[in-house]
């Protein structure tokens, strides 16, 4: 196993021995969790009398397979059944003297501590019995967290378009999903109480799902109708769950039962059965092709022998799922203009422009056009001939059609089938032995040649590939029942997520040097193993061509995890205990995109002195504008490791009062590279004395060249601004993990353990379980993402570099000696922090009868030590204005921007460390009814404000101006409303005679979400119609300048303005404008989706169903985007008139129908 240790040096082992040490303490004696999805359901006996009832036998059923816990009542009537799986339960309370009660349908969620509230039983016989059903609105008792539920009915009957359950999220105040996907996606663009997309856990079965990369990617996806529930854990939550800042989102699967239970579904949606888009209507456009088809069936139930094995089907059970999308989509026509015959062979007689004329090719040893503007077979250059010979010929020859634009068209088709799976087995062996396993498997392929994964060539069909990407999950439970008090679960769960490039042997040959005849070779040749030809651009031609293989290819990538939980319950009087531990490893393997096999730029350049006037010309003769390659490819084996430890109570003070207390502890370990292949800028590492010297503009007989500021060589222009070979260090400042010992592998410090104090309470007001206040405080720490602290850190200098040869030729390019330019490099502050968010509440709930409680409270979060960069090597504010800083080539002009930066050798160097906040205040309101009788709602309204300076990690701030006056204001994801509505009813039936009428006529439900949202705040941008620097900084540039208030009255608004145009002007030169962060909003959300189901009975536990899916039932226009852009010309008009005008609608009416058959 890798060392972890943040501090490379002598091997400091001191703190992994205690930490180890402490890992075998917790679980030795056993204890416990971090992540698991059980329950608990409390209650108190009472006798008539109001007094409680000591050593009442309590048993609780798992309704829907028979599993039975069994407790007693303390010497104050309470009971308490911890670590307890979702689902419907049934509980029975008998004592001697009383009539046995037995309360049914108490829905217990993931993570839920459940009051049934006080059993009073009734004097009697034990051999009577009092049955109830329990309400279908609980108020919150017994814990203190925010939290909500996607109930199995709303999964199941609620419109979903592209079948990911996480979307009915946004149903749940406090969150804003900016997601519309049409097809599986396991990117979840969740942002939960103003905290950032990638703070949020995501968790199948109890298992973490998150891949490291951004940390809002998903491992492996589930089938909608493999969803038991969906629980979101929102705010100070407890002890219990960590590993990330945001929301808890819980993910649990179905399971078998007693009987066997299924079905089998067909979803479709077509282009014909929408309406079309606003904007096409308006153009006269057709519809675009839209088609989606869904397979998916389901079957659970007991696993026996008739008379020998599980006889009374409550030992074993199993739930199967699949769902198919067998996706194909038509890419656009392509155009290209590719060589032709003749230019392939040096003969451009037959070349010409867009007018018709004929393109003159130029011979750079004379500078005259070759005589009948051909190349003379002698000077054709093989290799160049060779990557002109790898393009298609040309199959379109109508110039009065093409106006010489194209002459080769084609298209594309994509095949992206997609597949999910899950199986499950429970295994209650007995009572107190509890047992289950899931395996889960997301199988994502694309088929293709343009945007296929690593996405290579998107211009022609280059190379035709599969990309696979699949993620497997196994998960696995183990309940140990000591007593009815003590109680251990014990999880482990193993993902493996494969992603790599097949290609047939075929396309690869028509990619390789040596097949095509391409016979140069290159300056690295181990980083090309595959020999593939090099990348090519073709500038000036119209519609040109490229070679294009991605700097990744063949991608091979695996993502690893392996997560071991253990969780230790004790039930005391008045107290339910909970100590827990949780570790997970982390492997991610991949290779990092670099320029591995070369890349030439063929294109027209007059200041290039060989250039022939024409791209494909200057190939077939061999020369050049520019060529560059990586200097090695990397391998990179990332790796991490996590550990937390909780210790948590569950409080019942009295009989109306409980806390919710405890302690979470969180070693929060930094990724590293197994082979130390990481490189960053650290400013106290920069020594001005080794400080590179720059190529210095000259204009020498004319000309404007490059001078080597100390032997004094000649270059061509380009090559002004190149670092000076032999002058100074080209990496000074970076630092290289694998030769420095005496500092942090990460190139971030080990914070050590965090700790997270959560504390909640829950007060039943009246003591009759309809009127509670809730409340409480927690902090939590969320994990680094791989794509901002490591990734981009790989292929930094030294290395990876990417030295360029200009204006040379293919014959001689080995010979030649490449120049570096100064790099845009990344750096990372070494204190690390680990960003964090303190997230409060307080609130009340009130059961108003129609089984309907109502939620009302203050919600708030704040993050801290979350992270932005900012740029060291900015060109100060009015540079360019400088005299002193004017280019001595061209003094009207100032001097290149690699010359005016502080630090010379490096372009921008964005340093990132952990400054930036966030804030977040909202008032929250939800009602909601379970489904009952027929009728289930919910009715959600957030009334917020999110606010921070950078919305994502890899945000900048303003060097220029304090961030707090440029940067911060409202978030890109503030909606200052968000209303959602949703709702399942059971039409009445009929009266009506007859067993066919009544299945024809009754039957039907509706279901639906209403959503109301307000706009996104924007900023307003500018720009000009002529090239015009107003800061003298290229690296900042100015906002516009703001003369009154843009905002228009509603009733003033139209089509083509939605604010006030003319309160924007240009700002003068030498200033940075003035304009807010934000200063309006986009159009909000007034949407409609809903659904209408009939329901067929076959024979009594078949049933087909006709769905007819409705998103957008009211085809109402809902525009999505304005033109913010102004456009101002020298004289500081606007000039854009479509500045404020609509330009973009969300999707009209989509209809999806479905066929559904239950048994």
């Amino acid at each position: 196993m890798e060392d972890e240790q943040a501090q490379r040096g002598p091997r400091r082992r001191t703190p992994m021995r205690k930490l180890l040490c402490g890992f075998g303490f917790w679980v030795l004696i056993p204890a416990c969790l971090a992540q698991t999805i059980t329950g608990t359901i409390t209650g108190t006996v009472k006798d008539p009398s109001n007094l409680p009832v000591a050593g009442a036998e309590v048993r609780l059923t798992h309704q829907a397979t028979g599993v039975e816990r069994r407790a007693s009542s303390n010497e104050r009537g309470d009971f308490v059944f911890p670590s307890l799986q979702p689902g419907l339960y049934a509980v029975s309370v008998s004592a001697p003297g009383f009539k046995r009660l037995e309360k049914r349908d108490i829905a217990l969620s993931a993570s839920e501590t459940l009051s049934v509230g006080e059993l009073v039983l009734e004097v009697g016989a034990v051999a009577e019995t009092v049955t109830v059903t329990a309400q279908a609105a609980i108020v919150q008792t017994a814990s203190g967290e925010r939290s909500g539920v996607v109930t199995s009915s709303q999964v199941e009957h609620l419109l979903i378009k592209g079948r990911n359950v996480h979307a009915l999220l946004q149903l749940l105040p406090g969150v804003v999903d900016l997601a519309d996907d049409d097809q599986p996606n396991r990117n979840f663009n969740l942002y939960v109480l103003g905290n950032r997309r990638n703070t949020n856990a995501f968790t199948l079965d109890g298992v973490a799902l998150n891949a490291i990369g951004n940390n809002f990617n998903v491992l492996v996806g589930v089938s909608q109708d493999a969803v038991a529930e969906v629980k979101i854990l929102v705010s100070n939550y407890q002890a219990e769950y960590g590993r990330m800042s945001g929301a808890n989102v819980q993910i649990v699967t179905k399971s078998g039962t007693r009987e066997f239970h299924g079905l089998g579904s067909y979803f479709k949606r077509h282009e014909q059965f929408n309406a079309n888009n606003f904007f096409n209507n308006r153009l006269g456009l057709p519809k675009p092709r839209y088609r989606f088809n869904t397979w998916n069936y389901n079957l659970g139930g007991p696993v026996y022998i008739p008379g020998k094995f599980n006889r009374n089907r409550d030992k074993l059970f199993f739930f199967w799922s699949q769902e198919y999308w067998p996706l194909k989509i038509p890419q656009p026509v392509g155009q290209l203009t590719v060589p032709t015959e003749l230019e392939r062979a040096g003969d451009f007689s037959q070349s010409l422009d867009l007018n018709n004329r004929l393109i003159t090719i130029t011979d750079p040893a004379t500078r005259q056009p070759f005589p009948g503007n051909r190349i003379p077979a002698s000077r054709v250059d093989s290799n160049g001939q060779a990557l002109l010979k790898v393009f298609p010929t040309p199959n379109f020859f109508d110039r009065s059609l093409s106006a010489g634009r194209y002459n080769y068209v084609f298209q594309t088709e994509n095949r992206i089938p997609q597949r999910t799976e899950t199986l499950k087995l429970d295994y209650p062996a007995n009572s107190n032995n509890i047992f289950f396993i899931n395996y889960t498997a997301h199988h994502d392929v694309q088929e293709g040649a343009i945007g296929i994964g690593s996405s290579g060539n998107t211009n022609w069909p280059q190379m035709r590939k599969t990309f696979n990407n699949q993620g497997k999950a196994v998960i696995t439970r183990y309940q140990r029942i000591f007593s009815p008090s003590l109680i251990n679960e014990l999880n482990v769960g193993f993902i493996h997520r494969p992603a790599n490039d097949e290609v047939k042997p075929e396309e690869v040959r028509k990619n390789q040097r040596d097949t095509v005849g391409f016979k140069l070779g290159q300056f690295n040749p181990s980083a090309n193993p595959l020999n593939m030809i090099p990348n090519a651009t073709f500038g000036g031609v119209t519609n040109a061509a490229n070679l294009a293989i991605e700097g990744r290819f063949p991608l091979v990538s695996t993502h690893d995890s392996m997560s071991v939980t253990n969780n230790l319950t004790k039930t005391l009087p008045g107290h339910t205990v909970k100590g827990g531990f949780y570790a997970d490893r982390i492997w991610r393997n991949a290779s990092n995109a670099v320029n591995f096999n070369g890349s030439f730029d063929f294109g027209r350049n007059v200041s290039n002195p060989l250039d022939t006037g024409y791209a494909y010309a200057n190939a077939a003769l061999g020369v050049f504008n520019s060529y560059t390659e990586a200097s090695r490819r990397p391998f990179l084996h990332f790796r991490v490791s996590n550990i937390e430890w909780f210790l948590q109570d569950n409080w019942k003070l009295t009989r109306r009062l409980t806390l919710d207390y405890g302690m979470r502890f969180a070693l929060v370990l930094p990724l590293f590279e197994r082979d130390n292949l990481v490189s960053g800028f650290v400013p106290d590492r920069f020594d001005p004395a080794r400080q590179v010297r720059l190529i210095e503009p000259r204009r020498i007989g004319g000309q404007r060249v490059g001078v080597h500021p100390v032997t004094g060589q000649s270059y061509p222009a380009a090559a002004i601004g190149a670092i000076a070979p032999g002058v100074g260090d080209p990496s000074n400042g970076m630092l290289v993990t694998s030769a420095e010992r005496n500092y942090p592998r990460s190139l971030i410090d080990n914070r050590g353990v965090h700790y997270g104090p959560r504390i909640g309470f829950a007060w039943d007001l009246k003591g009759d379980g309809r009127t509670a206040l809730r409340g409480g405080f927690g902090i939590f720490y969320n994990r680094q993402n791989l794509d901002a602290v490591l990734n981009p850190f790989t292929t930094q200098t030294p290395l990876v570099d990417n030295p360029v040869v200009y204006y040379s030729t293919l014959a001689t390019l080995l010979s030649s000696a490449g120049l570096l330019f100064p790099q845009a490099v990344l750096g990372l502050d070494r204190n690390g922090y680990v960003p964090t968010a303190m997230n409060f509440s307080f609130s009340v709930q009130q059961n108003v009868g129609f089984g309907t409680v109502v939620d009302m409270g203050y919600v708030g979060s704040l993050g801290r030590h979350l992270m932005w960069q900012r740029n060291l090597n900015a060109i100060p504010f009015g540079a360019n204005f400088d005299p002193r800083n004017a280019d001595p080539s061209n003094p009207a002009t100032p001097l290149p921007q690699a010359f005016l930066r502080p630090l010379i050798g490096y372009n921008n160097i964005n340093f990132r460390e952990w400054a930036s906040s966030s804030n977040y205040h909202s008032l929250q309101v939800n009602a909601t009814r379970r489904f009952a009788r027929g009728f289930g709602f919910g009715a959600a309204w957030t009334w917020s404000k999110a606010m921070d300076f950078n919305d994502d990690d890899t945000g900048s701030v303003s060097t220029l101006v304090p961030v707090r006056v440029w940067n911060y204001g409202l978030a890109s994801y503030d909606r200052t409303h968000v209303v959602k509505l949703n709702w399942l009813w059971d039409v009445p039936a009929l009266p009506v005679r007859g067993r066919l009428w009544d299945r024809l006529v009754n039957h039907w439900q509706v279901s639906g979400i209403a959503s109301f949202v307000s706009g996104a705040p924007l900023g307003v941008g500018f720009s000009t119609t002529v090239a015009m620097d107003i800061t003298g900084s290229p690296t900042d540039g100015p906002r516009i300048k703001v003369t009154g208030n843009p905002v228009l009255p509603k009733s003033q608004r139209t089509f083509s303005r939605n604010f006030r145009t003319e309160v924007f002007a240009l700002p003068e030169i030498g200033t940075i404008g003035n304009a807010a962060k934000t200063l309006l909003r986009g159009p909000g959300i007034n949407n409609w989706d809903v659904a209408v189901f009939k329901n067929i009975p076959v024979r009594e536990s078949v049933r087909a169903q006709f769905r007819a899916e409705f998103y957008n039932a009211f085809n109402h226009t809902q525009f999505s985007a304005f033109d913010s852009t102004a456009r101002f010309d020298p004289q500081g008009r606007q000039v854009n008139a479509r500045f404020g005008e609509f330009t973009a609608a969300r999707n009209p009416r989509q209809i999806q129908l479905a066929l559904r058959l239950y048994f």
